[in-house]
């Protein structure tokens, strides 16, 4: 997975929670600054999940502040052996 095919998807989901547009700028930006509650953080993460065919363990979700963070686990569970 590229970072454009995870913006792609992220950026949309970001809109429609937040009603604010999303770039690959705010890639570095927490959740939080985006306006993203945790419920919210929850809801994009599991449609992310959804989309790339991937699952993120509780664990690793509560060390995800970013979506660059996001993007790097999902980019490494999904990545070929």
């Amino acid at each position: 997975m590229t970072e454009q095919q995870f913006l792609a998807v992220l950026a949309p989901l970001i809109e429609e929670i937040t009603g604010n547009a999303f770039s690959q700028e705010q890639l570095d930006v927490t959740f939080g600054d985006l306006d993203i509650d945790s419920l919210n953080q929850i809801e994009i993460i599991s449609r992310i999940e959804d989309e790339f065919d991937c699952h993120i363990e509780d664990s690793t979700l509560r060390t995800i502040r970013t979506p660059r963070g996001l993007l790097d686990h999902i980019s490494k569970s999904t990545s070929p052996a």
